[in-house]
């Protein structure tokens, strides 16, 4: 069993109290943070409609998303403890310490009771992977698995009078009229076909051999049923002699071993470097409305991911979680507290959270469409800073500029991670090594510096470095499951 930080020894000081249901006082302390926005101003109407809508006071707490589990094992060890605490889905597993610990409240009796809508929106599935002995002791941060869009530049395949590719050999054409065939019109030899950033910017085509998450350590069932890492699938060497292939007659951008984020990706797009690309859905709109405003033919395509040999294609599957909300056994008014993450989950709360408030920030049409208004400009820098789940609903109704990114990015076939959800011993301490060790020697088989030759080497050389023993215990942990 995972050791628990010594943080938490606060916790087990306060577990003899009782929960109290304090009428007088509705307020709730929420801890968490959503990335990539910005904190909001001072009364602001977002928060004044969570508190009014759920009848609840409102003390959230946001550490930096940089080191966010950091400071919350900080906070779980003061003597001024929260009720509610977002884990993040790294520390997801923490969850059943607390449980052992009996450091959480036992949740299943009252979301029974209580919260018909988190019920109705988050799958059995998503809320098994929060039981413990078949009692529920935390909500999910629940996500579809459909993220991920293998982006094409549409006005070059206009330019060039090619149609979108579908196989993996209509790939290779279009690629090399990419290179070949200044898509572009401006007379320089400047363009690469393919980019990303690192493995993760290839799955569409490992994808296409049956195998995904080589950048993210997934996990693939043999013929036998074994849990086997999706880095030595035995399709894997194919995929990469043909990714070895395009990469030495130029059609894959040498950058892709140091590219690491949007920015550096963006820089490229912005000098008209790459066709194709392969990222997180809200990726590709942005950069496109960039485009725009320098070359206003300048368009994007979402496509699916290429069929390859053996009839396989797919996206990367994410994980079914992102994290999971919990209350402590301390907290001082359960009551406010279900209210609070019941009305996150009801049309409302999914609505305010992720896009506004109605009337202000957007409104409903008379066709039932979902439009912003123009305060959702001046805001959306911080506008979704209270969304503490990943609600799907409204990303999908609200007709934004990156809105047909996400309904097109539910239509791929994906390929989801064996083993999502199980986490060993091993894993803890071999994980990082191993998945830097993939990194590296994928990138060398790709680039040639490594012979393919070699690959046997390769797999002996993962599982020597821990691999057999993350394998043993998954396929242990899988069994004892059964």
């Amino acid at each position: 069993m995972r050791k628990l930080v010594s943080l938490l020894l606060a916790l087990c000081l306060c577990l003899s109290l009782t929960p109290a249901i304090a009428e007088e006082d509705n307020t709730v302390t929420f801890v968490f943070t959503k990335g990539g926005f910005e904190g909001v101003p001072e009364n602001d109407p977002i928060k004044q409609k969570i508190e009014e809508a759920a009848d609840v006071t409102l003390d959230h707490i946001a550490p930096p998303a940089a080191n966010y589990d950091e400071k919350v094992n900080i906070i779980l060890s003061s003597n001024d403890l929260p009720d509610l605490v977002k884990l993040s889905n790294a520390h997801f597993n923490d969850m059943f310490d607390y449980v052992e610990q009996g450091a959480l409240m036992d949740l299943t009796d009252l979301v029974n009771e209580n919260c018909p809508n988190i019920l109705e929106n988050i799958p059995q599935e998503a809320l098994e992977r929060c039981m413990v002995d078949g009692r529920l002791y935390g909500i999910p941060v629940w996500c579809s698995p459909q993220r991920m869009n293998f982006v094409v530049r549409q006005d070059w395949l206009d330019n060039l009078g090619l149609e979108a590719p579908t196989t993996l050999d209509e790939l290779y054409t279009v690629m090399k009229a990419f290179v070949e065939d200044d898509p572009d019109g401006n007379g320089v030899d400047d363009t690469y076909a393919y980019t990303g950033c690192g493995l993760e910017g290839f799955e569409p085509i490992f994808g296409a051999f049956g195998f995904t998450g080589v950048a993210h350590s997934y996990w693939f069932e043999d013929e036998d049923g074994q849990l086997k890492p999706s880095a030595l699938h035995p399709n894997a060497p194919e995929a990469l002699a043909l990714l070895n292939q395009w990469y030495e007659e130029g059609l894959i951008d040498p950058e892709f071993v140091i590219m690491k984020n949007d920015s550096e990706l963006n820089d490229k797009a912005m000098k008209n470097q790459w066709g194709f690309v392969y990222r997180w859905w809200t990726y590709e709109p942005k950069i496109e409305m960039e485009l725009q405003k320098v070359d206003p033919n300048v368009k994007f395509a979402r496509i699916a991911p290429p069929v390859g040999p053996y009839g396989d294609s797919g996206a990367r599957g994410v994980s079914l979680t992102n994290g999971v909300v919990v209350m402590l056994k301390t907290a001082k008014n359960v009551d406010a507290c279900l209210r609070l993450l019941d009305w996150y989950h009801t049309e409302e709360g999914m609505m305010t959270t992720y896009t506004g408030v109605e009337g202000l920030h957007w409104e409903k049409t008379e066709e039932g469409t979902y439009v912003n208004l123009p305060q959702y400009e001046v805001d959306q820098k911080w506008i979704q800073w209270y969304s503490a789940f990943e609600s799907e609903w409204p990303l999908l109704m609200v007709e934004t500029p990156l809105v047909q990114s996400r309904r097109d990015a539910l239509k791929w076939p994906v390929i989801t991670n064996a083993a999502d959800g199980m986490l060993t011993d091993a894993e803890l301490r071999y994980k990082t090594d191993l998945q830097d060790f993939v990194n590296t020697s994928y990138a060398n088989f790709i680039t040639g510096k490594t012979d393919l030759a070699e690959w046997d080497a390769f797999v002996e050389e993962f599982y020597a470095k821990g691999g057999a023993e993350w394998e043993a215990e998954l396929n242990e942990l899988k069994a004892s499951a059964q």
